[in-house]
C-alpha cells in the first residue's frame, strides 16, 4: 500500500487536542472574537419569527402525530398570508390530526365536513388543548433577541390560546361520547307538512333555555355550474385551497342556475350548513347547551337542494321534475327569534312582497342567516377567535330589520327544528327568544331606525303582538293557531311553539294531537297588528 503523501497527513485527535492545550493563552484569547461572531450569527438566525415557529410547531405537533411537514407548510401559510384566527387552526387542525373519532362516521379529515371539535373525545380534545398551551408557551419563552415580541410570534401566540381554549371548552361538554336529543317529536300536518322539533324547553328536567357552543369547519359544498370566462360569482373566487364538495347538477340544471346568478341582483353567497347537533351539559357551569356542527353551502347549493321550483319548467305541476328537494345535502340553518315586550307581547314581522322566500307572510320578530364572510360594511357574524355566532347574527339581523339593538348575551337558544312544506323543504331552524324592556308599539315605532335597504326590502308594513300565556292558561287554542294559521311562516310558527314552552310545559302528545285535528281545529287569532313606522 503506497504511503501516504505528505499532504495527506492528519494529526491523530490526541495529538491535535495536545497541539491546542500547548497554545499559549493570547492565541486562545484570539479566537474569541471569531467564536463570538459565529455564535451571535447562529443565534440570529434560529430568532427569526417564522423559524421560531417551525421549531416549536415541530416540536409540539409531533406529540400528537402531526408529521414535521405538516407542521412546516403551516407555518409558510402563516408567513406569506398573515396570521391566522383560532377557528382557521381547528380547520387545519381537522385535516392532519389523526387522533381518536368516536365512531368512522364522525372521522375528520380533508375532504369531509365535520368539525374536529364536534368529532373527537373527551381526553384526546384535552391532550390536543395541553398541546396548544405549551406551543403558546414555547413562543413566549422567544429568544435573547427579543423575538417573542415580534408581531408575528405575538399574534400566532394569541391564537394557539385561543385554540387552547375553544378544544378545552368542547372537551368540558363531554366529547364526541356523549349525545343526547331527549325531547323530539314529527308532526304531521295538511297539505303534507312536516315539522320536526328537537330539544324544546323542558320544565320537568328544569330546562328553560340552552347555551350554544358551534363547531366550524371551512368546508364547502356547491354546485360546478360556471363556465369558463363567465362572469362568477364572489364564493367562486375565494381561497384557492378552500375544500369544496361538489353537488352534482345535469347540464340542463346548469343552464338554470347560469341564468339566475346573471341577473345583476342575485348573488351566490356562503351560508351555513348543519352538520350534525347534540344537547350535552358544560362540566364547567353545570349548564345545558346545543352544540352544533356546522360547516359550510353556498346559495346556490339552497336552491339547488331546497326548493323544489328551482328546476321545474313552467307549467310543470309539483313533483313532476327530476331532482328530489329534500336538504338532506345542503342542510341550510336558518335563525329565529321571537322578541317578547315588556308588557308580555310575542312579535312577530310581517315580510314584505319583495322577500325572497314567505312572501307577505309573518315570520318572527327576527329571522335571518349567519354572514360567514365580511362583507362591504358588515363584519362576519363571528366571536374573537373566528368561529361563527349564532346570536351576534340574530343582533345584527335585529338592528338591520327592526332598529332594535338586542344584546347577543341574552338572546336564549330555545331548540332546533326542522320543516318541509311546498316550496322549501328539510330548513333546519335554531329557535331563540329575547326580552326587551319596550313595549310592542315602542319597537314597531322604532322600525324607522332600521338599515333603509334591509329594513324596507324585507320587513312588511306590520307587526304581529301575540299576547304571552299566563302560567295556568290552557294553550292549546294558542298551539293550534301557531300549527295552522295560513298567514305564518313555518319559522313563526315553530319559534312561536318554542317560545310557549319556554313558559309553560308543552308536550309531545298535545302537539301530534293538535297537528292531527286540522284546519278546523284552529284557535281564534290571538294576534293584534300594529303598523310600522317608517
Amino acid at each position: 500500500m503506497a504511503a501516504m503523501p505528505p499532504t495527506m497527513n492528519r494529526y491523530p485527535w490526541g495529538t491535535c487536542l495536545d497541539k491546542l492545550l500547548e497554545m499559549p493563552l493570547s492565541d486562545w484569547f484570539s479566537f474569541i472574537p471569531g467564536i463570538i461572531a459565529i455564535w451571535a450569527l447562529r443565534a440570529a438566525w434560529r430568532a427569526n419569527p417564522e423559524r421560531l415557529m417551525k421549531r416549536a410547531r415541530i416540536r409540539t405537533m409531533q406529540r400528537l402525530g402531526i408529521s414535521p411537514r405538516d407542521s412546516k407548510l403551516r407555518v409558510k401559510s402563516i408567513a406569506e398570508n398573515g396570521p391566522a384566527s383560532a377557528a382557521d387552526e381547528l380547520n387545519w387542525l381537522a385535516t392532519v390530526y389523526r387522533g381518536n373519532a368516536v365512531s368512522p362516521a364522525m372521522t375528520c379529515g380533508t375532504g369531509n365536513p365535520m368539525p374536529l371539535t364536534f368529532s373527537t373525545s373527551t381526553v384526546a380534545l384535552g391532550g390536543l388543548s395541553k398541546a396548544y398551551s405549551l406551543y403558546a408557551a414555547e413562543l413566549r419563552k422567544g429568544s435573547f433577541l427579543g423575538t417573542a415580541s415580534a408581531p408575528l410570534i405575538t399574534k400566532e401566540a394569541q391564537t394557539a390560546i385561543d385554540t387552547s381554549a375553544a378544544l378545552a371548552s368542547a372537551a368540558s361538554g363531554g366529547g364526541a361520547e356523549v349525545s343526547c336529543r331527549c325531547w323530539a317529536v314529527h308532526l304531521k300536518l295538511p297539505d303534507e307538512r312536516t315539522f320536526d322539533l328537537w330539544q324544546l324547553p323542558d320544565f320537568e328536567s328544569g330546562t328553560l333555555a340552552y347555551d350554544l357552543f358551534v363547531s366550524y369547519r371551512r368546508h364547502r359544498l356547491a354546485p360546478d355550474f360556471h363556465e369558463p370566462g363567465a362572469r362568477v360569482s364572489p364564493v367562486a373566487i375565494e381561497a384557492e385551497d378552500l375544500e369544496t364538495e361538489l353537488l352534482p347538477t345535469t347540464a340542463v340544471e346548469s343552464g338554470i342556475l347560469r341564468d339566475k346568478f346573471q341577473n345583476l341582483r342575485t348573488f351566490d353567497s356562503v351560508l351555513p350548513r348543519l352538520i350534525d347537533w347534540r344537547a350535552e351539559r358544560d362540566n364547567g357551569n353545570g349548564r345545558m347547551r346545543l352544540h352544533l356542527a356546522m360547516a359550510e353551502t353556498t346559495y346556490a347549493a339552497v336552491l339547488t337542494d331546497h326548493y323544489p321550483a328551482t328546476f321545474r319548467k313552467p307549467g310543470e305541476a309539483a313533483g313532476m321534475q327530476s331532482r328530489v328537494a329534500a336538504g338532506e345535502n345542503a342542510k341550510l340553518l336558518t335563525l329565529s327569534t321571537v322578541v317578547i315586550t315588556g308588557d308580555n307581547k310575542m312579535l312577530f314581522a310581517g315580510r314584505s312582497k319583495h322577500a325572497g322566500s314567505h312572501a307577505e307572510l309573518f315570520g318572527p320578530a327576527v329571522n335571518g342567516n349567519l354572514e360567514l364572510r365580511p362583507r362591504d360594511g358588515i363584519l362576519a357574524d363571528s366571536d374573537h377567535r373566528g368561529i361563527p355566532d349564532p346570536r351576534r347574527a340574530l343582533a345584527r339581523e335585529a338592528r338591520e330589520e327592526l332598529g332594535l339593538h338586542l344584546d347577543p348575551e341574552h338572546i336564549r337558544a330555545l331548540g332546533l327544528a326542522k320543516f318541509t312544506v311546498d316550496k322549501e323543504r328539510g330548513t333546519h331552524v335554531l329557535l331563540s327568544v329575547s326580552n326587551v324592556a319596550q313595549t310592542a308599539k315602542e319597537v314597531a315605532e322604532g322600525v324607522r331606525f332600521a338599515d333603509p335597504l334591509e329594513g324596507r326590502w324585507e320587513v312588511g308594513s306590520e307587526m304581529l303582538a301575540v299576547p304571552l300565556p299566563l302560567p295556568d292558561s290552557d294553550i292549546d287554542g294558542l298551539l293550534s293557531w301557531f300549527l295552522h294559521s295560513p298567514i305564518l311562516t313555518p319559522h313563526a310558527a315553530l319559534a312561536g311553539i318554542s317560545t310557549v314552552a319556554s313558559h309553560i310545559r308543552v308536550t309531545a302528545e298535545q302537539l301530534n294531537r293538535l297537528a292531527s285535528s286540522g284546519p278546523t281545529g284552529r284557535g281564534p287569532d290571538p294576534s293584534e297588528r300594529i303598523p310600522l313606522q317608517r
